[in-house]
């Protein structure tokens, strides 16, 4: 290997191996060499490397990004179905008590008006009685069979909305979690030198319809932004509240109201076991005084009396100008919907936006996508009639 015998020493008297320094050079670069290809050889074997194209990942970041966007959509959706389950499941328990109480009322009004028919009538008081038990157990077996098939619908759905509750915590954590991810990865497109998912020929189209580029060509395609119509319906009701709750309810409805304490009571009656129906809580906000602190109820948005009173109730809290900005950016085009939403979720697992506002823009979607339905239909029509008229 490059050693040779040779006398060494003082003197040269003793005999040892030597090597020329350009052979032990070479020497160390070929250890160095094998151990290299060694550790490549395992690396390979552990682990799968791959080597991409920068313009292959900008185009596999522009799918995740557009599938990001879906998933939020979805989520969106599934967390307003499980939220509707639980309004359904207050409502069906205020149904079936009130169906025990109003015949409670009945058998009362029923036994006044019977005495009262009876003297007017000079009636047996004893047969009266009869009549009026004959009269009230025909009630009470009908009523007792009127509950039985409710409480049985009651039950299902008080079900569902005991496990829609749970199921609306959960997709809530997951959609806070997927975004915060998205949003990391947006940071990291943003370091390495601009977002991918940039609109066609420098044009930033980062709300409205995304300009994606196909995993296997250079075409483009243009795909709709999932979220815009969500986003849509978020800020109108945003902007709603801003007009009729701006200057006045801000300064006053605080803790140490009087207004303010009774929207709380309200909202612990809503979150206790025996929630009031809509109808109630509706009664019971007309008779809050919501005009002395300047926020009576006008025309606009359309939300559920349970989502006014939480709405209400988080006016110390709502950040309204960060929101402001928020869209400003938004329609501006400097961020994205999925970052933009991503805040939004973030601010509502928070405690900090209205739960009302977001399934206002889950209901504009909705609306949206039946619209879009619609006219497909219709033009899906036209072109069969067309087809019918040609031959």
């Amino acid at each position: 290997v490059g050693f040779e015998k040779s006398k060494i020493g003082s003197g040269d008297k003793e005999l040892g191996y030597v090597i020329k320094r350009s052979r032990l050079r070479g020497l160390a670069v070929g250890s160095v060499a094998i151990v290299g290809v060694l550790a490549i050889v395992v690396v390979l074997t552990l682990f799968e490397v791959r080597f991409e194209r920068r313009s292959f990942h900008r185009k596999l970041r522009k799918e995740e990004h557009h599938a990001a966007s879906k998933l939020a959509q979805v989520e969106m959706e599934l967390w307003s179905q499980y939220r509707d389950d639980i309004v359904e499941s207050n409502e069906a328990q205020a149904l079936l008590r009130s169906l025990n109480t109003s015949y409670a009322s009945l058998q009362v009004r029923l036994q006044s008006t019977i005495d009262s028919a009876a003297k007017e009538l000079n009636l047996n008081k004893d047969k009266a009685t009869h009549l009026a038990d004959l009269i009230l157990h025909e009630v009470a077996s009908m009523q007792q069979e009127n509950v039985k098939h409710a409480k049985h619908l009651v039950d299902h759905l008080v079900s569902a909305g005991k496990h829609g509750a749970s199921l609306e915590r959960h997709v809530n954590r997951e959609l806070v979690k997927d975004m915060e991810e998205e949003e990391k990865h947006i940071k990291e497109d943003e370091q390495e030198g601009g977002v991918p998912y940039d609109g066609p020929e420098g044009g930033h189209r980062l709300h409205g319809d995304h300009w994606l580029e196909g995993m296997h060509g250079g075409n483009e395609t243009h795909e709709s932004d999932h979220l815009k119509d969500l986003l849509e319906g978020f800020w109108f009701t945003f902007n709603d509240y801003e007009s009729e709750f701006k200057d006045k309810p801000r300064s006053l409805l605080k803790d140490g109201h009087p207004v303010y304490q009774q929207l709380k009571d309200l909202q612990a009656k809503i979150h206790s076991p025996e929630t009031p129906s809509e109808e109630e809580i509706g009664q019971a906000l007309d008779k809050i005084d919501l005009s002395s602190v300047g926020a009576g109820l006008g025309s606009g948005r359309v939300l559920p009396p349970a989502d006014i009173v939480e709405e209400l109730l988080l006016i110390p809290k709502i950040p309204f100008e960060d929101l402001t900005a928020l869209e400003k950016d938004w329609r501006g085009g400097a961020k994205d919907s999925v970052a933009v939403f991503g805040q939004l979720a973030e601010w509502h697992s928070q405690g900090l936006l209205p739960s009302g506002w977001l399934a206002q823009g889950v209901e504009k979607e909705e609306l949206e996508e039946e619209k879009e339905e619609k006219r497909e239909e219709e033009e899906g029509a036209k072109e069969a009639e067309k087809g019918t008229a040609a031959s």
